[in-house]
């Protein structure tokens, strides 16, 4: 059986009408990271391009990776490590409860719930929580903390345990996961039969019009099969059964589309939803001079980017990064850098410390190390989290250290 498949048919509407947008080449798996440097330096390459459906406008990846690959062995994120991601939660749940009008001891269940941070938002509100997910590191953690997980894909199995244990959901939601799923039509499907009627269903995943406008196109990677925006999304979530309550934008993980429905049969989308909508069709999206120009924008951005970090290595200065997301491995592959220029990377995440990044071998070190053997630059690799990495470090060292922050746009900055 091969290890990828292809993408021929829309993801969202089943339509046949894909059309290439952009196309990156054999990219390693962002989260492959590895524990020796041989093996992560000849870490396996799988294609990374994205289609764009002429029926819908959905854009989702060329080739699927298969999902055992990407998750059950050697996925090490955690959201909890984000201090700025905890708080986003304890917000979002403050939000769902009071537009949602959720009574406590209502079930929440989080699709894809990770280390559980979300639920914990949820469960200190004083509601009953049941998450699912595949990675077993995280499932862990969130378990040990209290936090009742299934350590399965979601599907029809893991809906009907959650059912035999707590019975229909008041509230379903997901965070970042609604990209990953290799069903997405299955996925909706078993997430509404999971609802009780007039059930609410809220998720937020990366808005693609933000990943365009900004060029931060490293958010493109094998784990995403999908790049959301609202359109296809409220025309095939009402074909279902959901109505639209609401449509908005976060500026989380570099620019998030939160959507909440509600389980019924009427399908309406509701005034504001159909604002957001309009404001939506005027945007980048479709504008089709700007879409033809963005693989040009991108290569002038790293290439700037490149040329900044030879010169500094050039001249004798260390480098070093701070992050090891999944989109690195990307963003350098686009920059043409590696471990010539980067010494090390350090990372806050402990499941991450004492492996390398695959194609490049890069190093990766708890944070500690950065903080006894600071160097003359460091790379943000983690530029959404950019300013609380900053705030967090500033003052720390014992010498001048220039802040590179690669996206959204290029900037430096002298701590």
């Amino acid at each position: 059986m091969s290890d990828t498949r292809e993408i021929d048919s829309c993801r969202l509407c089943g339509g046949k009408d894909l059309h290439e947008y952009i196309d990156f080449g054999a990219v390693a798996l962002g989260n492959n990271l590895q524990e020796d440097p041989v093996d992560a330096r000849a870490a396996a390459q799988y294609p990374l391009g994205l289609n764009r459906c002429g029926a819908c406008g959905h854009f989702q990846l060329t080739q699927a990776v298969d999902p055992k690959i990407l998750y059950a062995t050697n996925y090490t994120y955690l959201s909890g490590i984000s201090e700025s991601f905890v708080r986003h939660f304890q917000g979002y749940a403050a939000w769902a409860e009071e537009t949602c009008s959720l009574p406590a001891g209502s079930l929440v269940v989080d699709v894809g719930s990770n280390d559980g941070s979300c639920l914990k938002a949820f469960q200190d509100r004083g509601h009953k929580v049941c998450g699912v997910d595949p990675a077993s590191m995280p499932a862990d953690i969130a378990n040990a903390n209290g936090i009742d997980t299934i350590n399965a894909f979601f599907n029809d199995e893991a809906a009907a345990e959650i059912k035999a244990r707590y019975g229909l959901a008041d509230y379903v939601t997901s965070h970042n996961v609604l990209a990953h799923v290799d069903d997405l039509a299955a996925t909706f499907r078993t997430i509404r039969d999971l609802l009780k009627p007039g059930g609410y269903f809220g998720f937020e995943v990366g808005y693609f019009r933000e990943v365009l406008r900004t060029g931060c196109f490293d958010t493109i990677y094998h784990e995403h099969l999908d790049y959301h925006h609202a359109a296809p999304l409220v025309r095939y979530l009402t074909a279902l059964g959901f109505s639209i309550v609401d449509l908005s934008v976060n500026a989380i993980q570099g620019g998030s589309i939160r959507v909440l429905c509600r389980k019924d049969e009427d399908g309406s989308v509701s005034p504001a939803a159909k604002a957001f909508l309009d404001e939506e069709a005027g945007s980048v999206l479709n504008d089709e001079a700007f879409l033809s120009r963005w693989r040009e924008k991108i290569e002038a951005g790293m290439a700037q980017f490149h040329q900044l970090l030879r010169d500094r290595a050039d001249s004798g200065a260390s480098i070093a990064a701070y992050g090891a997301p999944t989109k690195a491995t990307l963003l350098m592959k686009m920059a043409g850098i590696g471990g010539d220029e980067i010494a090390y990377v350090v990372d806050d995440n402990k499941l991450k410390a004492g492996r390398y990044f695959p194609s490049s071998g890069v190093p990766i070190m708890p944070t500690a190390h950065l903080m006894a053997e600071p160097a003359d630059v460091l790379i943000i690799f983690a530029w959404n989290f950019a300013d609380d990495i900053i705030a967090k470090i500033k003052g720390k060292f014992d010498k001048p250290v220039d802040v590179v922050v690669p996206l959204p746009e290029l900037r430096t900055v002298r701590i």
